[in-house]
């Protein structure tokens, strides 16, 4: 993920800092236990920054799906009807369009076409989706 690369990043000037640090010789055995702690702990960050951002991208998702299936299940009369709205007035323009009381009937009869042939395949392919 492009993230922890990010966090990475974050850590990495710290880290290489550490390990350009230089002093004398009496003082390097205790220099390089305290580098290595300080590597183990901008680790120890590193790693827990990484899971907090898992745990909140999870939480994320998981509210996501919550909220698409609560809209699924309680949608209101609008969202539920507007496919069968918008059908019948593509017909009752179709049968004013027959009865010449329409202009522009060819581009009309198009869209009004598309419209339903679009309706009927998508709906089909949505009740065979559900019953799979």
């Amino acid at each position: 993920m492009d993230i922890f690369n990010w966090i990475k990043g974050v850590f990495k000037p710290a880290a290489d800092l550490v390990d350009e640090l230089h002093f004398s010789p009496e003082e390097k055995g205790d220099i390089e236990i305290k580098k290595q702690e300080l590597k183990n702990k901008l680790a120890e960050m590193e790693f827990h920054l990484s899971t907090k951002v898992v745990e909140l991208q999870t939480k994320a998702m998981e509210s996501q799906s919550k909220m698409a299936i609560s809209e699924q299940r309680h949608g209101n009369l609008l969202s539920k009807s507007w496919r069968p709205l918008a059908s019948l007035s593509m017909v009752i323009l179709l049968i004013l369009m027959g009865l010449d009381f329409v202009e522009y009937k060819e581009l009309l009869a198009q869209i009004a076409g598309g419209f339903l042939g679009i309706y009927g395949i998508g709906r089909s392919y949505e009740k065979g989706k559900k019953n799979s």
